[in-house]
């Protein structure tokens, strides 16, 4: 069983366009001569052995050009999924260029230029759309823990849209003064939720390759995309992985997305040098 469960799934596209042929053959056929012309043919007159292979070389034939136009247009929907992929380049940064967009909670506009003015060691985290497609709805998470591990947090943010080569800048919420010190900090995990121009979702983790004690850089990039039912023939490209919706990985990712609420507020850099 199966078996027949995956010759069915491999073969579906040809399954439901015979099918569909021989149902289209049968309308028309019980429409022009009745069931009884039907009988009096199957009972008296089924015609010669070359007629019958004739007539099936036929079917087939059309069946096979409606199942390999079927497949092509797989094919095409296929790489369209795959070339409408974003992929991105992160970092940390003292500054902020021209057209970047600012994400962060709870705080005011002259606090972001004043971070950004008197930099005293706040690392910020840079993203930045090196492709050629637009990201649309997305979220990031970032995880981070103290270094004496006394506190371990996770801060959150919302947005829709980054254009190519833009870049956005996510501001952590710990305040950077007093027992919230900006050095205080160990980043562990980025990982960002979004939605590609082709309707795919996808994921994208950095995870701190250091130890527990330093996070000089982000550590090794990972992209993960979810099999679409909508689309067939998708595959991963380079060190990509595709996922089940009903993967454990896949199900571990939506559960912390999932739990996100609020929206986060955003600023832009302009050309005046001030962010608004």
């Amino acid at each position: 069983m199966k078996k027949i469960k995956v010759f069915c799934a491999k073969y579906q596209q040809a399954i439901y366009t015979l099918i569909a042929v021989i149902l289209i053959l049968g309308i028309v056929y019980f429409s022009l001569h009745g069931f009884d012309a039907f009988i009096k043919w199957a009972t008296t007159d089924v015609g010669s052995v070359a007629e019958w292979t004739g007539s099936i070389g036929t079917i087939a034939a059309f069946g096979a050009v409606i199942w390999q136009q079927g497949r092509q247009e797989n094919i095409t929907r296929a790489v369209n999924v795959e070339e409408s992929r974003p992929r991105f380049s992160t970092s940390f940064t003292p500054k902020c260029e021209v057209g970047t967009k600012v994400l962060f909670w709870n705080r005011y506009p002259n606090d972001i230029n004043d971070l950004f003015d008197d930099f005293k060691g706040y690392r910020f985290i840079s993203m930045q759309n090196i492709s050629n497609n637009v990201v649309y709805d997305f979220s990031v998470i970032l995880k981070y823990h103290s270094k004496d591990n006394s506190n371990i947090r996770t801060d959150y943010w919302i947005h829709s849209g980054i254009f190519p080569k833009q870049s956005i800048i996510i501001i952590p919420k710990f305040k950077g003064t007093k027992d919230d010190k900006i050095g205080n900090y160990i980043y562990d995990e980025l990982l960002v939720k979004f939605i590609t121009p082709a309707n795919e979702v996808g994921f994208y983790s950095l995870n701190n390759s250091n130890d527990d004690r330093t996070d000089s850089s982000l550590g090794l990039e990972k992209y993960y995309f979810v099999k679409g039912s909508h689309i067939k023939g998708v595959t991963a490209i380079n060190k990509d992985e595709m996922l089940t919706v009903k993967s454990e990985k896949c199900q571990h990712f939506d559960k912390q997305f999932n739990s996100l609420s609020g929206h986060t507020n955003f600023l832009e850099k302009h050309h005046d040098g001030k962010i608004y």
